[in-house]
């Protein structure tokens, strides 16, 4: 359950904060899209390779 858990609430929340913005490109949900969203998504994909590549070490295939 773990796995994809806090990595998918991150990706929920940059969308939640992302589709606004591209609906009504305003300067606070610029603000919110370029300090809150895109962290949110590059910790969701770092974390998400991190996993991978624990479950490959731990099942020896590299």
């Amino acid at each position: 359950m773990r796995k994809v858990f806090i990595e998918s609430l991150f990706v929920i929340v940059g969308m939640v904060i992302t589709i606004p913005y591209m609906i009504w490109p305003t300067p606070f949900l610029m603000f919110l899209f370029v300090f809150v969203a895109q962290p949110c998504f590059l910790f969701a994909i770092v974390s998400a390779l991190i996993e991978i590549f624990r479950d490959l070490r731990k099942k020896k295939v590299i």
